[in-house]
């Protein structure tokens, strides 16, 4: 309690961020409202500048700010009839907003925040009648706003003059201000109320921040004096090109730390695979929450201003090795070199470099023996290794980046290739561990996580899963008898026995696991690493132990009931796996002593298997549909077709029916369903014009039957599809078992008329001889494809003229990265989750 008393005020910071930007914010709208008045009205600004007036009125009112809220309000109720109407305002009413508009011209001045009440609102009526009107506060100086990086685009017609005297009060007070402020942040202003959410929380977290008028006002800033940050709300329209332009001569200089976050109107893939390649940080598709974006810009803003990188440089030539040194120092970099191998091991610890730079053909140790030695070392997992070599064998290249390099360059190398090399590698490792950080920060006192952090850890672990069982579990905690256990003493002594029981789990959760608050009297504890039975033993010790302590100022014992989640390929989602915990926690209040254990799919044994059966007979499955979009080559709307059971208020999904089906021997009555589903939809589609495709995955079973493939074609022939509209896919794995099978079928489905793809496809697979003697149309990656195998597969692939697909797509990194690689076609939730309906995607065409 008492450690809550004393946080700061966030209401009281949020006023006066909002005080500080209110004048900029005004300005703004009283010249955009000041043309529409003059040379016009548009539907659209007329309504986002009546929500705009709404918004600021309601906040002026809450910060006690009556005067300025009432102008507003004013100015509200004049545009609210038109815009209820939907016709644009007459002659007669537009000169009235004119005029309410030059009633605002006195609330352009700045405004001081408030803290205690002036002396003069403690006098009585006769004194304040002596006084006068009230004081107004005055506007800062001319200069004021270049000062914090605020570029105009021209003069403002609506600036009111300073005093003197005041101009020289706040020019003098400038200094102070601007060195207490943190990493500067310039966002250019657009219409949208998340940019002004964005400004005023930036603001009372500290950092330097300030709008930007236009694009054009960004740009001048960026050449004339960069921020560490720049954000902006980007469309098709945005002139990317201008931008990149001034982001690479920024950033030509070594010591820059500018970055862009870009949020996008739409989740339209090429926009944003096009502002990554003209120089975005980050891209965020509006719309999008306030805490999401803040947690970027928070992120990209946060920079090592006195924390030079440092590079080691490990090579046996010492006219190559004095060069890069050279070269990295004039950087502004810290380097250290070395001409021999073995001793780097020793030198990691001392130097801690962000960076090592190896030659390949080293005589004591070569580059690829030193970076398997360097990656055993726990801290230096993800430290970027760079190789710089004149090795021109390409294999050898491809064998050093698959022993654990992250890049190859070959000498000789230009300086600004060098640089930009370490440059980028470092600043993204160096991002990457303060993400890290951040998401893995624990309060000081009790080691707890916060429960958003937890949530976030939880959510990316199972979407990596890629709807396969994911590792790991949930351990959910719960104090029995709470409310005696309350009423033994106040609600500080209450709050400090949570504390105490929150050290104890801490202190038993095993590492790389995650502990945080759960309901009012509970903990979760999130084990990415623990089996079902690993999770059981650490709810055992728990239950087991607590017993022998004694919690807070009465030494009170403590009992827990104990629940367990132990993630199978039900739990795709964090909230499936909440649930599950509920369940299981809530039978366990019921069985004080004994730890209940549930997971995503908990049920009893054949369960499923008579669901599939029930639905086999009532053609209850359901298919959702994910478009798979393509980023090189044609554009046809193609999706995935996926298999879906809903029974009981919950859904299944393929990765659980298909299993079960297998074991129960029904998977080749499930595939004729879903062939046979697909073949109704694509027909309907067909009516109405839509040339879709869709890919079904099946198994290999049944298809030997030479009678189904004849009803396969009668179908397609009888329902009006042409064969090329379905794309039937089988797995590497299922070919593995049965290749004679795959040899087999894959000739006489083309026959047919039918596009086959081949998923789950890796080095192996192409070693096989399958991409080569088949005549496949699609292959489909193995999602955890190494970059090392990935050119190679994609080579061969287009060798044989097989459009390649990336499935599980979860990042922007990962899409970009498949571009560069000329993968064809990508899936994932990145791009759209799997729907129940077969929605277009906004944009779809070759990049």
């Amino acid at each position: 309690m008492a450690s809550q008393m004393s946080q700061p005020n966030p209401d009281a910071e949020l006023q006066t961020a909002f005080r500080q930007h209110l004048p900029r914010r005004l300005k703004t709208l009283l010249r955009r409202a000041r043309a529409q008045c003059r040379t016009g009205w548009d539907c659209n600004v007329m309504r986002s500048l009546h929500d705009e007036v709404a918004l600021l009125a309601g906040t002026c009112g809450r910060y006690g700010m009556l005067e300025t809220g009432e102008r507003l309000l004013a100015l509200e109720t004049a545009l609210a009839p038109t815009v209820q109407s939907g016709q644009l305002p007459d002659p007669a009413v537009t000169a009235e907003i004119d005029a309410l508009l030059d009633t605002l011209r006195p609330h352009l001045q700045h405004l001081a925040p408030v803290s205690t009440p002036s002396a003069w609102l403690h006098d009585d009526g006769a004194a304040l009648a002596a006084r006068g009107p009230f004081p107004l506060c005055e506007m800062p100086p001319a200069g004021y706003a270049a000062v914090l990086g605020v570029v105009d685009s021209g003069p403002d017609p609506e600036a009111v003059a300073p005093a003197p005297e005041a101009a020289n009060e706040a020019a003098a007070a400038q200094p102070q201000a601007a060195a207490a402020r943190g990493p500067r942040v310039r966002i250019v202003n657009d219409d949208d109320p998340l940019v002004n959410e964005l400004l005023l929380r930036l603001d009372q977290q500290g950092c330097d921040v300030a709008l930007v008028d236009n694009l054009d006002g960004m740009l001048e800033l960026i050449q004339r004096d960069p921020p560490e940050l720049a954000v902006l709300v980007a469309d098709v329209d945005t002139r990317f090109d201008v931008l990149a332009i001034a982001l690479r001569a920024a950033r030509a200089e070594p010591r820059s730390q500018l970055k862009l976050l870009a949020l996008l109107r739409g989740p339209d893939v090429e926009l944003r695979l096009r502002a990554l390649r003209l120089g975005a940080d980050r891209c965020i598709a509006l719309p999008a929450t306030s805490d999401e974006v803040l947690n970027a810009a928070r992120e990209l803003a946060e920079v090592e201003q006195d924390s030079p990188y440092r590079v080691l440089i490990v090579d046996d030539d010492a006219a190559q090795s004095l060069f890069a040194q050279a070269i990295l120092k004039r950087a502004g970099m810290e380097t250290r070199v070395l001409s021999e191998s073995l001793p780097v091991l020793e030198e990691l610890d001392r130097f801690q470099p962000d960076l090592l730079l190896l030659d390949l053909n080293m005589p004591d140790c070569d580059g690829f023996e030193l970076t398997a030695l360097i990656r055993e070392r726990e801290g230096y997992v993800n430290t970027p290794i760079v190789f710089l070599s004149g090795e021109l064998d390409e294999d050898r290249q491809f064998a050093a980046l698959d022993a654990g390099g992250d890049d190859f360059l070959i000498k000789p190398i230009r300086p600004a290739h060098l640089i930009s090399a370490v440059t980028n590698r470092v600043r993204r490792a160096r991002s990457a561990a303060t993400r890290t950080r951040r998401r893995r920060r624990r309060d000081a006192a009790t080691g707890l996580h916060e429960r958003a952090q937890l949530l976030d850890a939880l959510s990316e672990h199972l979407a990596a899963s890629g709807g396969f069982a994911a590792r790991g579990g949930l351990v959910a905690v719960e104090l029995r008898a709470s409310g005696h256990l309350r009423a033994l003493g106040d609600l500080t002594q209450f709050d400090q026995l949570l504390t105490q029981a929150g050290e104890f789990i801490v202190a038993r959760a095993p590492g790389g696991s995650m502990t945080a608050r759960y309901g009012q009297v509970g903990f979760l504890v999130f084990a990415p690493m623990l089996e079902r039975e690993g999770l059981v033993a650490l709810a055992t010790e728990l239950a087991r132990t607590v017993e022998d302590q004694r919690f807070g100022t009465q030494a009170t014992v403590l009992q827990l009931d104990c629940a367990v989640c132990a993630f199978d390929a039900a739990t795709s989602e964090s909230a499936i796996a909440l649930a599950a915990v509920e369940r299981a926690l809530a039978s366990a209040r019921n069985q004080p002593g004994k730890i209940v254990v549930q997971s995503g799919s908990d049920e009893a044994p054949g369960a499923l298997d008579e669901r599939i059966a029930a639905a086999l007979a009532t053609g209850s499955f359901d298919l959702a549909f994910q478009p798979v979009i393509p980023i090189r080559g044609a554009a046809q709307r193609l999706y995935q077709a996926l298999l879906r059971l809903r029974s009981n208020e919950r859904e299944y999904l393929a990765a659980e029916l298909v299993p079960a089906a297998t074991r129960a021997g029904n998977i080749a009555a499930v595939d004729v369903w879903v062939v046979g589903r697909c073949i109704s939809i694509l027909a309907r589609h067909r009516q109405t014009g839509d040339q879709v495709a869709l890919i079904a995955s099946q198994s290999l079973q049944g298809w030997d039957d030479v009678a189904r493939r004849a009803a396969l074609s009668a179908k397609l022939a009888a329902a009006g599809i042409p064969p090329d509209a379905l794309v039937l896919e089988f797995r590497c794995e299922a070919a593995r078992a049965n290749p004679r099978a795959l040899v087999e079928l894959v000739p006489a489905l083309k026959r047919i008329g039918l596009r086959i793809s081949l998923a789950g496809v890796d080095r192996g697979a192409v070693a096989a001889g399958w991409l080569e003697l088949l005549p496949f149309d699609f292959v489909k990656l193995q999602p955890d494809l190494p970059d090392a195998e990935l050119a190679d597969v994609v080579q061969v692939a287009h060798k044989y003229a097989l459009r390649v697909i990336a499935p599980r797509i979860e990042t922007v990194a990962r899409a970009e990265r498949l571009r560069e690689a000329e993968v064809d076609l990508l899936q994932g939730n990145y791009f759209r989750p799997p729907a129940a309906a077969m929605e277009p995607v906004s944009r779809q065409g070759g990049a």
